[in-house]
């Protein structure tokens, strides 16, 4: 990494320090610490809505990483709909942008300006449950009989729960469960490696597992006595429950998704 007075230009200086603070747990991958520096960057208004973002080689000197690093950092932040790259432009901030149905079937948005909000916090957790049928924790889930029916019959399932704090302070709860035979290796990694990711692009990326097209439905409901994702970050009632249906190529079903969100504060973009 370049000593510091390479780094004059205030914006490198910060996107510096965030990397070393990201760069502190041995789980994370230099991916996903350059990936969060630069998320982080934007959060704090470091780079705003409309920058544009040191060349990719400078970006490497920057991190102390190789080129091909940064890119794939970029290309996450590209799915998850916060930059947008293109060749010989480079990449620049689109958090206030409209975004791509390739990657995104949803967005959340403040109910009353309708801006998209980005997250602030976003805690995972992922754990392998057993299957209804077998008894296991699956089965003190309400929505057990419905994920598992589209799903299928299926000795385990994984499960990947999110507790987001939205830019408005909004708390939304997310959760995805897919058959753990569909990318096994998932209950290997560490959940910070799904920060700030789109977790449909994710799954095609590194395990191949590709998203052909995904049903959505939103309805209201009373989210009393349910529980938060990965904390007791859960919205308070009401809420707008979203439930997704996401299937392959062949229509084999991915995974089954639900993000509760307080309507009195938030609304899904579509």
């Amino acid at each position: 990494m370049p000593d510091g007075p390479s780094f004059a230009d205030p914006v490198e200086r910060a996107l510096a320090a965030y990397l070393d603070g990201m760069a502190g747990s041995p789980s994370r991958t230099k991916r996903s610490a350059v990936r969060l520096a630069v998320a982080q960057a934007m959060r704090d208004g470091v780079l705003k809505d409309g920058d544009l973002l040191p060349p990719e080689k400078r970006l490497a000197e920057i991190f102390g990483v190789s080129v091909g690093t940064v890119q794939a950092a970029l290309q996450q932040l590209q799915q998850r709909g916060e930059i947008v790259r293109r060749s010989g432009y480079g990449s620049r901030v689109v958090l206030g942008d409209s975004f791509s149905s390739a990657i995104w079937h949803f967005r959340i948005v403040d109910r009353d300006s309708g801006r998209r909000l980005t997250v602030e916090a976003e805690p995972i957790r992922i754990d392998e449950i057993a299957g209804p049928e077998a008894g296991g924790t699956a089965g003190d889930d309400p929505l057990a009989p419905v994920w598992s029916a589209f799903l299928g019959a299926d000795d385990s399932y994984i499960r990947i729960r999110r507790a987001l704090t939205m830019s408005n302070g909004a708390a939304v709860a997310g959760r995805m469960v897919l058959r753990t035979r569909t990318a096994p290796r998932l209950l290997e990694m560490a959940p910070e490696e799904l920060h700030a990711v789109n977790i449909r692009s994710f799954l095609q990326d590194e395990f191949g597992v590709a998203t052909a097209r995904a049903s959505t439905e939103v309805r209201g409901v009373c989210a009393t006595g349910t529980p938060g994702p990965a904390s007791e970050n859960a919205p308070a009632a009401p809420v707008l429950e979203l439930r997704a249906r996401a299937v392959a190529h062949d229509e084999m079903p991915v995974y089954f998704q639900t993000v509760r969100i307080p309507s009195d504060s938030c609304a899904f973009a579509f």
